[in-house]
């Protein structure tokens, strides 16, 4: 809801903040988190296929996604894109955090 309102109402470059969360947290934690989830939540190994594959493919998108980062001049767009990976950091960490929550 939060990049919807932002491309329709803020500043539609706020968008890859959110890109730059999810290709950068998979370079970064992609193997670690999905053990963590497999063993919290007692899950098999084919459960978390995708964000263990992706940790290492990820790796050139990010390589390409900063090439594209670097063209951006204007400050107003370069704070949009900081806003948004601020927040979508913020909503990735509670997702993550709620699905391991004791209940």
């Amino acid at each position: 809801a939060f990049l919807y309102d932002q491309i329709q109402r803020g500043n539609p470059m706020g968008f890859f903040g959110m890109v730059q969360v999810l290709e950068g947290t998979s370079v970064a934690i992609a193997l670690t988190v999905a053990d963590q989830l497999k063993k919290g939540l007692g899950l098999p190994p084919q459960a978390m296929s995708y964000l263990s594959s992706h940790g290492a493919l990820d790796q050139e998108h990010l390589k390409f996604f900063e090439s594209l980062m670097d063209r951006v001049e204007s400050p107003a767009d370069q704070a949009a894109i900081i806003h948004g990976a601020k927040v979508v950091y913020r909503l990735y960490g509670e997702m993550l955090y709620n699905l391991t929550a004791t209940v």
